[in-house]
């Protein structure tokens, strides 16, 4: 296993949630602005259209929220796989850093510190996906936390 897995688990769940994003969201959102700078028109194309038809019995936190989760448990499986699969004091803050940005974000959001709508899926996806890699890989990790 060494590493591989981390890997795969990085690329398939930025895949699976840019693709969500990409294939399901508004065509206002600044993506598809920045797809069409690029000369990548996907909101013409068969496969989003189709997509659109299907979301309709797709739930909404799928849509809207699952995508974050994914790609912070993207970034989370991708740091580990940078720091060999070893968590230590030094790079910690490096693993933990966009997670915990995106926690507080949402928590900032519920108390009004932040602009936003708070979602509770969207907390609740947060927290999957910075943990679950952990969950997952835990008997390949090597925690070095001493001070």
């Amino acid at each position: 296993m060494k590493y591989s897995k981390l890997i795969f688990g990085s690329i398939a769940s930025l895949i699976l949630g840019t693709s969500i994003y990409i294939l399901f969201r508004s065509s206002t959102l600044k993506v598809f602005s920045w797809l069409n700078y690029f000369g990548i028109n996907i909101l013409d194309s068969n496969i989003r259209k189709s997509a659109l038809e299907v979301s309709k019995n797709i739930p909404d936190w799928v849509l809207l929220s699952l995508p974050d989760g994914l790609w912070l448990f993207s970034y989370v499986c991708l740091m580990l796989y940078i720091w060999k699969n070893s968590i230590t004091i030094q790079n910690l803050f490096w693993i933990s850093i966009i997670p915990a940005i995106a926690i507080a974000s949402e928590v900032a959001q519920c108390f009004g510190i932040l602009q936003g709508t708070f979602d509770p899926m969207d907390l609740m996806l947060y927290i999957l996906g910075g943990v679950l890699p952990l969950l997952i890989f835990k008997n390949s990790i090597n925690y070095e936390l001493k001070f």
